[in-house]
């Protein structure tokens, strides 16, 4: 039978690793995992963990059927998992992260509330202040990576590390949207393309994925509104990759005029 605070203890103590996922545990839904997220969240603060911003997740309309979703889902990301590619590279250990993957992403740093209750791209970006190419690492503990949504959410969202690149700042809000719409994106590992997608692969895309987390946690009264300071990562632009150490990947993204980003894994 599914405890909140036995299974955040849990989840504090193991990240996952060695437990049973959470959905397999009883009654255990989408608006249970969050509880346990919110309570994970309120528990790294309190520990002395900064809070840089959220993540969206399975941001892929084509999955939601078969997932049992209507949206996207959402979950905290704090600063000790945030990295800055200096010339748009970085190098990241693997150590620690439970079968990793690898996922290129829009980046945006906010400077004020998202407004809810739209999806209208270009009034969602003015409330962001920068755009930049990210590659989120993420981690599953659970074998061979079975899970349903809720055990995504109440597992700290299946975060393992963000490494941002070159951010580039916003002065026409009107003319991103409409290139988010068109961006295509190509990712390369050790120069060879494994990938292809672009915005069509984020719900409606990047720009309008704000919409969908502003509404969430406005609907959320536990959850931590969203304020001016924080990043969101939006999700996906191509098929997420396993990854493994001694590999390196290359991120590439037309319309938006930002710099290939590079990680070397190690």
């Amino acid at each position: 039978m599914f405890n909140i605070d036995e299974t955040v203890n849990e989840l504090m103590k193991t990240g996952g690793k060695g437990m049973t996922r959470p959905t397999e545990q009883g009654d255990f839904s989408l608006h249970d995992a969050y509880n346990v997220a919110h309570q994970l969240a309120n528990t790294q603060r309190a520990n002395g963990k900064t809070l840089a911003g959220r993540k969206i997740g399975i941001s892929n309309r084509a999955a939601w059927d078969s997932l049992g979703l209507t949206d996207v889902v959402w979950g905290y990301v704090f600063s000790d998992t945030v990295f800055e590619a200096k010339q748009n590279a970085y190098t990241l250990s693997l150590d620690g992260l439970s079968q990793p993957k690898l996922e290129p992403e829009i980046v945006f740093g906010l400077n004020a509330a998202l407004p809810a209750g739209t999806r209208n791209g270009a009034a969602l970006l003015k409330s962001a202040e920068w755009i930049a190419l990210g590659f989120e690492g993420v981690q599953c503990p659970y074998e061979n990576w079975q899970f349903k949504p809720a055990d995504l959410v109440a597992t700290f969202g299946f975060h393992g590390a963000l490494i941002i690149g070159e951010k580039k700042m916003i002065d026409d809000p009107e003319a991103l949207a409409r290139a988010l719409v068109n961006t295509s994106a190509t990712l390369y590992k050790d120069d060879t393309v494994v990938h292809e997608g672009g915005g069509t692969n984020v719900v409606d895309p990047p720009a309008a994925a704000l919409g969908h987390i502003a509404d969430l946690i406005a609907a959320d009264g536990d959850a931590t509104p969203l304020a001016a300071g924080e990043l969101i990562t939006t999700g996906t632009l191509t098929a997420a990759p396993a990854i493994g150490a001694g590999e390196s990947y290359r991120v590439s993204v037309s319309e938006l005029g930002l710099a290939d980003l590079t990680l070397t894994l190690r």
